[in-house]
């Protein structure tokens, strides 16, 4: 049982040990796609490349015998094209820890994320595509703006939240019961696959189901893939956005106006050569 993973979670690009280890103890193999095409999305704009450098990801991991693809991201970048794209199963890491947090529509949560307020779009467009808005009570955002201008630092959140930070670890818990004692929510979900080194100890220090993306993510594809269900595509022409991809990689005047680099820097967009 092979699950393609699109993303690291993080700026670095190797598999995380914890989903290495969940896959390994589910007797399946967990391989990385890093997208050829990446940018953090600052906003709407940015977004849409993630998407396209998502679903390129997905198509070339379907294409090499996957049975499952997570996009692993709370995001679910390019989500519903990659699913018309293929019949391979593909998993949302942010609409599976959604349905989990929520019971499927059951029970009230809160969203609690390291992200500041302007990343909110994200979580809106979520929680609007599952239909599960009248169920969030809130999303919390633990970080001010000036934290995205500190992003490929050494000192931004995902940095200290790998190096497992008490700060940062006390902001959330306060955040995290805060929801729980003023917002109502019966749970919840952490809202960036980031945030999985410190997932365990947050959800040790509270007295509600907490659910951290990745791995919730990660149990959904090996579900998936074990059920072995599949759907017929629908996309009508289907290497369209490989085309797309490998077309904007190859040229180089293509790119030379938008930040292109070989750092692990999350901020700028960047294409890779495949091979």
């Amino acid at each position: 049982m092979r699950i393609a993973i699109i993303g690291s979670g993080t700026a670095a690009k190797t598999l995380p040990p914890h989903l290495a280890s969940m896959a390994t103890e589910a007797g399946a193999e967990a391989v990385l796609v890093n997208p050829r095409l990446s940018a953090f999305a600052l906003s709407a704009y940015e977004r849409l490349v993630v998407d396209v450098g998502y679903v390129d990801a997905m198509q070339s991991a379907a294409a090499q015998s996957a049975d499952a693809v997570l996009i692993n991201s709370f995001a679910d970048y390019g989500v519903d094209a990659a699913r018309a794209a293929t019949a391979t199963p593909v998993i949302g890491a942010g609409e599976a820890t959604l349905r989990a947090a929520s019971q499927d529509g059951a029970r009230p949560f809160a969203i609690v994320t390291v992200w500041p307020a302007s990343m909110g779009f994200l979580y809106e467009e979520r929680l609007r595509a599952l239909g599960l808005g009248s169920l969030c009570r809130g999303v919390r955002h633990l970080s001010p703006e000036e934290e995205l201008a500190r992003l490929g630092s050494e000192d931004d959140v995902m940095q200290r939240m790998a190096r497992h930070d008490t700060q940062v670890l006390e902001r959330l818990v306060d955040a995290c019961r805060l929801a729980v004692r003023h917002d109502g929510a019966a749970a919840i979900a952490l809202g960036c696959t980031c945030m999985a080194p410190i997932g365990p100890a947050l959800a040790a220090r509270l007295d509600v189901p907490v659910y951290e993306s990745s791995r919730t993510g990660l149990h959904a594809a090996i579900d998936a893939a074990r059920d072995g269900a599949r759907r017929e595509p629908t996309a009508r022409y289907p290497a369209l956005i490989p085309n797309i991809v490998s077309a904007w990689a190859g040229t180089v005047e293509a790119v030379a106006n938008v930040g292109v680099t070989n750092t692990d820097c999350p901020v700028c967009i960047t294409t890779e050569d495949p091979t």
